[in-house]
């Protein structure tokens, strides 16, 4: 990895948001436009549309961009200008032809541009249907759009798997470097969420917190034993990824490296984690494997842990699987206390997030973790960052239709 951007609810750039990430702050707060009468959760970590920055894309190409594509767009350019790709104008440096984008989005701009067009519609009749409509809401326009703007014109893929997304999306550009496809692949996710219709399917779920409307501050609270649900949030993180050798004959700063990567299903239910974690174990199993390191020398397990009473446990479960008897050593984090469940983007900004602690050394705390619950028996870092030495890490990532995805990452160390 030799870039990294990312825009949450924090703040509109990756060293701002990882700055107040490990700070112990949040972006959760109350929603304006949820009435409580109607919704029963009125929290979310929502972007500020207000300082979302306007680098690369002008007039016309703006304009019929969805608020996701935009929003991957920033992270993008931002990712290659950390890895030294872009020049003063935002032009590429070198000619990036064969480079490619493996992205994800749950929703892609269903909700920002699809609903208020059936809208209009159904008010106004079929003329006043946006021309554009079919080029700004489908979930693979966010990758047209990024790599239409920098030239890349190698391998493009957009998936959608749930939570899992950013995470399986990040891998999936690690393996089209690794297997020979592309020498260097801008790779995350982005995900628009604030439509009051998204808040809505969820608290029909019955998968958010209600017993903290106000208290915003301690409504997440991964792994506690209090945990009663999820709050919403969304953003977009990108991160470029090269072959060693690119990256080298460029001169490239390298952050740190991406080990291994795999996949797995629950094969269970479509809303309930496997309770075991037999699932998520599987895919911790292979992502190991397919990095030829063992659970053993893990040191740092950042966890997907959305604060739910189901969900975290079936993880923490999956984690006491693979490693054992050092699952109670290995120190764990989640940091969707911070930024809220971004859905797609969630494994993409959360893996901006593992990459720093892996280059700082520093563990950023698992928000409102007081009460330790026993069926998850780990070693959670809790409410203030931890310094700590580590080399190699894993990053889970798990949703809904029994999706689950993990990454390995290292420290990059010259030969």
């Amino acid at each position: 990895m030799t870039g990294i951007g990312a825009i949450s609810s924090l703040a509109a750039t990756a060293p701002a948001t990882w700055q107040r990430i490990v700070g112990g702050e949040t972006g959760i707060r109350r929603a304006p436009d949820l009435d409580p009468a109607q919704h029963p959760c009125v929290l979310r970590g929502d972007v500020d549309r207000a300082t979302l920055p306007q680098r690369f894309l002008k007039g016309k190409a703006i304009r019929n961009a969805s608020l996701f594509s935009r929003m991957a767009v920033e992270a993008a350019g931002e990712a290659l200008l950390d890895a030294g790709l872009l020049d003063e104008s935002f032009g590429p440096k070198i000619d990036l032809t064969a480079a490619g984008a493996a992205f994800g989005s749950c929703v892609g701009g269903v909700y920002d541009e699809l609903i208020p067009a059936h809208e209009t519609f159904l008010t106004r009749g079929t003329s006043r249907v946006p021309p554009h409509l079919h080029v700004m809401f489908p979930h693979n326009l966010a990758a047209y759009t990024v790599q239409q703007r920098f030239g890349m014109g190698g391998p493009s893929s957009t998936v959608v798997t749930a939570c899992a997304t950013g995470a399986q999306a990040i891998g999936d550009g690690f393996h089209a470097i690794k297997y020979g496809h592309a020498p260097l692949m801008i790779a995350g996710a982005a995900e628009s969420t604030s439509h009051p219709l998204f808040q809505a399917g969820f608290a029909a779920m019955r998968a958010l917190v209600t017993d903290s409307n106000d208290n915003p501050d301690g409504a997440s609270r991964p792994f506690d034993a209090t945990r009663a649900g999820f709050v919403l949030g969304e953003g977009a993180a990108m991160l470029v990824l090269e072959d060693l050798d690119h990256a080298r004959a460029r001169g490239a700063r390298i952050l740190v490296e991406i080990a291994g990567f795999a996949t797995s299903n629950d094969a269970y239910h479509p809303i309930a984690p496997q309770p075991e974690g037999e699932g998520a174990a599987r895919a911790i199993r292979s992502a190991l494997a397919d990095a030829g390191v063992t659970p053993d020398e893990i040191d740092h397990i950042n966890a997907h842990a959305a604060s739910t009473p189901a969900g975290d446990v079936a993880e923490a479960r999956a984690i006491h699987l693979v490693f054992g008897e050092r699952a109670g050593e290995v120190p764990v984090t989640s940091v969707k206390g911070a930024i809220g469940h971004c859905m797609a983007a969630a494994g993409a900004l959360e893996t901006v997030v593992a990459i720093n602690t892996l280059v700082e050394g520093r563990i950023p705390p698992t928000r409102n973790y007081h009460t330790p619950d026993p069926e998850v028996n780990l070693n959670i870092v809790g409410n203030v960052a931890q310094e700590a030495e580590i080399s190699i890490m894993t990053k889970h990532s798990f949703g809904l239709g029994g999706q689950n995805a993990c990454l390995v990452l290292r420290t990059y160390q010259e030969a």
